[in-house]
C-alpha cells in the first residue's frame, strides 16, 4: 500500500503498475473500504492529470468515494486549485458536479463560494440541474454566493436561471429564487441585509421572486429595510408589492387539516407542481395507495381534464401506471383530456407513451377516433390540412379509405369537422384568423376520384351507407 500511495502522490504510473504486480487485488481492496484516501484522491490533490486518467480507467468507482474527511477526489482537486484536472473529471462524468462531500457541499457550491465564474459556467453547461442541489443548511449555490459577498457569481447564477430556455426553466427559477435556507431566509432576505443591496434587490424583483416570503423569524424582506439609509431599498421593494410581515393577511391554516389525498386533488386542479412535492414529502406512499384503487380519478386524470400539461407530465413521470388507469366513469386521463379539448395536454401525453391512444375506456371503445380528432385539430392549427386530400398509390384519400372500410364515424368527422371542433374551428376562424393568417379551414374534397374513377360518395352508395345520417 505504501508503494502505491507514493506512486500516486508523485504521479508515477510505472510505480502504480509495480504496486499492482506486487498485489493484483490492491485496487479492489481499497475500493472495499467505505471511507478511504484512494490513489485518485492522492493524484487529484497533487494535480497529476495523466495519473488520474490512468487510475480512473482502472477503477472508475474511485471518483465518487469519500475519504475519512468527507471529501471526494474532485473536491480535493478544487481545494488545491487544479482546474484542468477538475474540468477533465466533469467532462468525463458530468454528474460529478452534483457529488456531495462534507456537509453536502457540491463542487458547484464550492465554486459559488469562491466566486469562480469560469467554473460556474462550465459546471452549469455540463450539468444544468446541479443548481437545484442544497447543502445540509438547505442553502443553494445562490445562498452561498450571496453570503460570501460573491456578487458577480450571484448575478451570474440569477441570470442563468432567468435566461434558461428549457421547458422547466420558469418553474425552477421560481422555486430556487424563493428557496428558504435552514433559517427560513430566501436570497431576497439575505440581499436586503447587505450593506449596498440596491443592485441585488433590483435584480431579484425583476425575476420571479416572492417579495413577501417570511423567514424563520416571521420577517419579510421589507422588515429588514427600516433604517433611514435604506429608503431607496424600501421604495424598490414597495414598488414590487412588498409589505411588512405585520401587514400580511392572516393565513388560513385550515388546509393543514385536510387529508393528503384532498390536498393532492387541490394541487392537481391548479397544476401546482411544488405543492405536489410538498404533499409527497408529507405522505411518501400516497401515490402508491391511489394506484391500488381499481377505479379512481388519479391526479393525472384531474390535471389532464384541466389542461395542466406540466403537472400531468410530472405526475406521469412519477407514476406511469396512472396514464392507463380508468376512473369510475370508465375514462382514462387521455379520454378526459380529449373530452375537455385539452389538445396540447393530450399530445404531450401521447408523445411520452404512444400506446395511450389505444387505451380502452367505457363501452370498450378506444381512442383511435379521438386520436383522429386530435390529429385533425392539429392540422387545422398548423395549416397543414392539405394532407387530407393527398392520395395513395391507388388514388385514394383518407375519405375514400374511411368510406371503403365502413368507418362511418370517421367519415362524419371528415365531412363535418365543425361539429367536433367548435372551440378549434369556430374560435380560430372568428377570433384568431386576423392574427394568424397561416391558419386555414379544413376542406375535404368530396368530389375527388380515385384510380377507379370513384368518389367517396360513390363508394358509400355501393356499400349502402350514403344515408348514414
Amino acid at each position: 500500500m505504501e508503494l502505491l500511495m507514493e506512486a500516486s502522490q508523485a504521479g508515477n504510473i510505472d510505480g502504480l503498475y509495480a504496486a499492482i504486480r506486487e498485489n493484483p487485488n490492491i485496487l479492489a481492496q481499497i475500493d472495499a473500504v467505505p471511507f478511504v484516501d484512494t490513489p485518485l484522491h492522492a493524484a487529484a490533490s497533487a494535480g497529476h492529470i495523466q495519473y488520474a486518467r490512468e487510475i480512473m480507467r482502472l477503477m472508475p468507482s474511485f471518483a465518487t468515494k469519500s475519504n475519512q474527511d468527507g471529501f471526494c477526489p474532485i473536491h480535493l482537486a478544487l481545494h488545491k486549485g487544479h482546474i484542468q484536472l477538475v474540468i477533465w473529471l466533469v467532462e468525463r462524468d458530468s454528474d460529478l458536479v452534483r457529488l456531495k462531500g462534507r456537509e453536502a457541499i457540491t463542487p458547484l457550491h464550492y465554486v459559488a463560494e469562491q466566486g469562480n465564474l469560469h467554473l460556474l459556467d462550465r459546471f452549469l453547461l455540463f450539468c444544468p440541474k446541479s443548481i437545484e442541489d442544497v447543502t445540509i443548511r438547505n442553502e443553494t449555490a445562490l445562498h452561498i454566493a450571496l453570503r460570501n459577498d460573491m456578487f458577480e457569481a450571484f448575478e451570474f447564477l440569477v441570470g442563468r436561471l432567468h435566461w434558461d430556455c428549457h421547458e422547466e426553466a420558469r418553474y425552477w427559477e421560481k422555486r430556487i429564487l424563493n428557496w428558504k435556507d435552514v433559517t427560513g431566509n430566501t436570497v431576497l432576505h439575505i440581499a436586503t441585509s447587505k450593506i449596498n443591496p440596491r443592485q441585488l434587490v433590483k435584480l431579484l424583483i425583476s425575476c420571479i421572486v416572492d417579495v413577501n416570503k417570511k423567514n424563520g423569524e416571521g420577517w419579510t424582506a421589507l422588515d429588514y429595510a427600516q433604517d433611514e439609509s435604506q429608503a431607496e431599498i424600501r421604495d424598490l421593494l414597495c414598488s414590487a408589492g412588498a409589505v411588512g410581515a405585520s401587514s400580511l393577511p392572516v393565513v388560513d391554516n385550515s388546509a393543514s387539516f385536510l387529508r393528503t389525498d384532498q390536498k393532492l386533488k387541490m394541487a392537481a386542479e391548479v397544476g401546482d407542481i411544488q405543492g405536489l412535492y410538498s404533499i409527497i414529502k408529507e405522505d411518501q406512499y400516497l401515490l402508491e395507495r391511489i394506484d391500488q384503487l381499481p377505479l379512481t380519478d388519479t391526479p393525472l386524470h384531474i390535471a389532464a381534464s384541466k389542461g395542466h400539461t406540466q403537472f400531468a407530465l410530472e405526475i406521469m413521470r412519477l407514476k406511469p401506471s396512472f396514464a392507463e388507469k380508468l376512473n369510475q366513469d370508465g375514462l382514462s386521463p387521455m379520454h378526459l383530456a380529449l373530452q375537455n379539448q385539452s389538445f396540447q395536454t393530450a399530445l404531450r401525453l401521447a408523445e411520452v407513451n404512444g400506446q395511450l391512444v389505444c387505451v380502452k375506456g367505457r363501452m370498450a371503445k378506444n381512442d383511435k377516433v379521438e386520436a383522429l380528432k386530435l390529429l385533425f385539430g392539429w392540422l387545422e392549427l398548423t395549416g397543414k390540412n392539405k394532407v387530407l386530400n393527398w392520395i395513395d398509390d391507388e388514388g385514394n384519400t383518407v375519405l375514400h379509405i374511411a368510406s371503403r372500410r365502413n368507418q362511418i364515424e370517421v367519415v362524419r368527422l371528415l365531412i363535418g369537422l365543425v361539429t367536433y371542433f367548435p372551440s378549434v374551428c369556430f374560435i380560430i376562424r372568428e377570433i384568431l384568423y386576423d392574427f394568424l393568417p397561416f391558419v386555414h379551414r379544413i376542406e375535404v374534397d368530396l368530389n375527388m376520384k380515385n384510380s377507379e374513377g370513384l368518389t367517396a360518395v360513390d363508394i358509400l352508395q355501393q356499400e349502402g351507407n350514403w344515408t348514414f345520417g
